[in-house]
């Protein structure tokens, strides 16, 4: 058992509870933690309902009218209600294994795509955060990596950030790089007794992420959206819908998304397949994870995405919690990040800190790859303002000047 999982997995599973969805985690043959799932229903094409009713005949009036989940994917459900296959009840991960066995593999991943899939959940917390926020030393703590000069033209580029959501405005004098950040709020938790807001878990995501990729590239517009409401987590089709809600309203030039998850099969998941596919013009910049694995991490994985993982605090060595491998783009710092965050009291939920409070002031340390994502990010529209080129040009530019030194593959350095 993992401790700092379970910890984040139940903090993320009473949120989804609470909003009138079941999560659940699936595990391999060796007990090991697979991918985490939502609960009787199956992800599919809605073309492919009629095969998925041949597979499994006793669901065959339960598929007839699935519930729509985006473009032209469906849900279907597959247990509760006394719903049952001639094996019993079915799970998710049980009711894929049927599906496939029946089938045969070939027929199974067809065209490129799963005939079906688990409908995953996406996070942004191991589940994918490297650590909880700490207070930074000094008393007066300064972003690090400091803010660059800003640079001209950046002003006419946008960056869409899918996260928590921006924290409620700080003083102006507290966080000057955030200057005219814009975004949906990221909803606090309770007043304490004294008066005191409390952080809720993965609260103050979004607002680092932004004043990272807002000190990398100080003149750019950027706006965050809230697409993490469980506690850092969403349902792969509802991300996929808040990513294109937001190309709609606010026609960034990139994205930068500090989240992922894995999948069954490590196949790549449906939900994304679909986005690209209507949106084949996006680009993204996306966490490579932090479960130190080369296991692809989704949706940083896909080879239109680009995938940034972590660098250790010393700027030589892979962070010690950073996911690696040949779908991982580039590296940029990501351990020891000090920008802003939120104010108010935040109770850690992970061991060996859980259960001690942590003032905090605006500011916080955090480390982990949804940090070193928007450094990239920045990175990206700087590049864009300085030679007016499109996101794509420009990300090929950036990648032109990273190093290989450490032999786990390109670097860029703040």
């Amino acid at each position: 058992m993992d401790p700092v999982f379970d910890a984040q997995y139940l903090t993320m599973k009473d949120a989804f509870t609470n909003a009138g969805y079941e999560i659940g985690v699936a595990h391999t043959r060796a007990g090991e933690f697979d991918y985490v799932y939502q609960v009787d229903v199956l992800l599919a094409r809605q073309v492919n309902v009629p095969q998925l009713q041949e597979v499994l005949p006793r669901l065959r009036r339960d598929f007839a009218r699935p519930e729509r989940a985006y473009g032209d994917l469906v849900l279907l459900p597959i247990g509760g209600d006394g719903h049952h296959d001639e094996d019993g009840h079915l799970t998710v991960p049980q009711a894929l294994d049927l599906i496939e066995g029946r089938v045969g593999r070939e027929r199974m991943f067809s065209d490129g795509e799963p005939l079906a899939t688990a409908a995953h959940i996406v996070h942004t917390a191991k589940l994918c955060g490297a650590t909880e926020p700490e207070v930074p030393g000094g008393p007066a703590p300064a972003p690090y990596p400091p803010p660059a000069a800003p640079g001209a033209g950046q002003e006419g580029i946008k960056l869409g950030i899918s996260d928590t959501g921006l924290w409620e405005q700080p003083p102006p004098d507290l966080h000057p790089w955030l200057a005219g950040v814009d975004g949906v709020a990221d909803p606090p938790g309770p007043i304490l007794a004294g008066g005191q807001l409390s952080i809720p878990y993965e609260g103050g995501h979004g607002t680092m992420v932004a004043g990272v990729a807002r000190c990398t590239a100080p003149g750019a517009g950027v706006y965050v959206g809230s697409h993490f409401p469980y506690s850092g987590g969403t349902l792969e089709y509802r991300l996929a819908r808040d990513l294109e809600t937001l190309i709609a309203d606010q026609s960034p030039d990139l994205i930068n998304l500090s989240a992922g998850g894995y999948t069954r099969g490590n196949v790549p998941p449906l939900s994304f397949i679909e986005f690209r596919q209507r949106n084949p013009d996006v680009t993204l910049v996306a966490a490579a994870g932090n479960d130190s694995t080369d296991r692809p991490f989704w949706p940083a994985a896909f080879d239109w995405a680009i995938a940034v993982g972590a660098l250790g605090a010393d700027l030589q060595n892979l962070a010690w919690f950073s996911n690696y491998g040949h779908w991982v783009d580039v590296y940029a710092l990501g351990e020891g990040v000090v920008n802003a965050f939120a104010t108010g009291v935040y109770t850690y939920h992970e061991p060996p800190k859980k259960p001690a409070m942590q003032v905090f002031d605006g500011m916080a340390r955090w480390s982990g790859t949804s940090f070193s994502a928007p450094l990239v990010a920045g990175l990206i529209v700087a590049e864009m303002a300085r030679n007016q080129s499109s996101a794509m040009d420009a990300w090929q530019a950036v990648l032109g000047t990273a190093a290989n030194t450490g032999g786990f593959g390109p670097v860029l350095l703040p």
